[in-house]
């Protein structure tokens, strides 16, 4: 059973975007995000940084993990840049645990643990 998932894009200037993520990114939610993003992308040309605000993330599943990836190569592909804005512990986790940190955020690993410390 899912809690649901909301994604709002908002635009403070034509070269960033934020998308606040709030809910579960899981099977049956996580194609909302994907659309969102791929939809506004091709509605706003311009946008260079896509900035995703996963401080409300309440849990993400592998499809959750995937859907990322995906936003991930969209986001790329349109030539912007990808953010992951205020990840939780538990995503830091995943995106450890599946090697994923570098690729999607740019960071290793290890580098939130150490400025977080």
């Amino acid at each position: 059973m899912t809690g649901g998932l909301s994604c709002t894009w908002t635009a403070s200037d034509s070269a960033t975007a934020r998308v606040a993520i709030v809910g579960e990114l899981e099977f049956a939610t996580a194609r909302l995000l994907l659309q969102l993003v791929t939809d506004r992308l091709a509605e706003h040309p311009d946008v260079q940084d896509v900035r995703l605000d996963c401080g409300e993330v309440a849990f993400c599943d592998s499809s959750g993990l995937s859907t990322l990836l995906l936003v991930h190569r969209a986001v790329t592909g349109a030539g912007s840049r990808l953010h992951l804005d205020n990840r939780t512990p538990a995503l830091d986790r995943l995106l450890a645990l599946t090697g994923t940190t570098a690729y999607l955020t740019g960071e290793a690993a290890d580098s939130r643990a150490r400025r977080d410390s």
